[in-house]
């Protein structure tokens, strides 16, 4: 019972933090708890935020260095992002890996203008995929992170991760 009140606890002190990184076609936001203390009735609550091994500057180099621009967004020169969600458990490994919220942002309207309008919506559909595809394994490519605690007790918390798609080559 304890540990499902902090562990809500926890995630009811989320905030967003935006990093941005434009070298290699993509950016990241990520939603992290940050380290609180909370007064109860009976005493403190101390919760820290899961951290990706060296912390935010790492998990960008991480990134940079292992995702790759999808070819056919490259071919229309399409921008999007993709919304990853996972659970980093207590022992800092990740689970339940998801996408959600995939935006294709803009496209070469010279190229995307001669489909079809049914091409149109095919591609949009596969762009969409293609991200949360390539988001999915690099995420599945992480070390174990350092886990979450509250009073020193390891907990599970869902982590977001929002990944901005450009092409690297513009």
């Amino acid at each position: 019972m304890k540990k499902t009140f902090f562990t809500m606890l926890l995630a009811a002190m989320t905030l967003g933090v935006a990093a941005q990184n434009t070298d290699n076609g993509f950016s990241v936001n990520d939603s992290q708890s940050k380290n609180d203390t909370t007064e109860t009735k009976s005493n403190k609550v101390t919760s820290v935020a899961p951290q990706f091994p060296g912390g935010q500057d790492a998990l960008k180099k991480f990134l940079k260095k292992k995702m790759k621009y999808p070819d056919l967004a490259e071919q229309y020169d399409v921008e999007g992002s993709i919304i990853m969600h996972f659970t980093v458990d207590t022992d800092g490994s990740i689970k339940d890996i998801s996408a959600t919220d995939c935006k294709t942002e803009r496209f070469s309207t010279t190229k995307f203008s001669q489909e079809t309008e049914a091409r149109q919506k095919e591609l949009k559909k596969q762009f969409a995929l293609l991200f949360a595809k390539e988001g999915a394994r690099v995420v599945r490519k992480m070390p174990k992170w350092a886990p979450a605690s509250v009073n020193g007790i390891p907990v599970s918390v869902k982590y977001n991760l929002t990944i901005h798609f450009t092409n690297p080559n513009k």
